[in-house]
């Protein structure tokens, strides 16, 4: 079950957008596998490991965080990805 999840719109190569995810969450120390249509990744914080996986649905990366730390919230995962993703 998923502990949070949320859809990030993008415009642009869908390539490009999960090439900015895997360098941003491999360089943050993360690991990331996958592809143009789905994957997971895991990356480790201060406050404990976020755990999640994705899909690619037209021009919408849906992101499902199935493990994080309780006391990081959703909405900070969310904006802290978006970051990654250059968006």
């Amino acid at each position: 079950m998923s502990k949070c999840n949320f859809s990030i719109p993008f415009s642009g190569n869908v390539s490009d957008i999960i090439n900015a995810a895997q360098s941003g969450i491999a360089g943050a120390g993360g690991n990331f596998n996958g592809d143009v249509n789905n994957g997971e990744f895991s990356l480790s914080t201060f406050v404990g490991e976020i755990k999640g996986n994705y899909t690619v649905s037209g021009a919408t990366l849906n992101i499902d965080i199935t493990d994080k730390p309780m006391f990081l919230g959703c909405s900070m995962i969310e904006t802290e990805l978006k970051k990654y993703l250059k968006m």
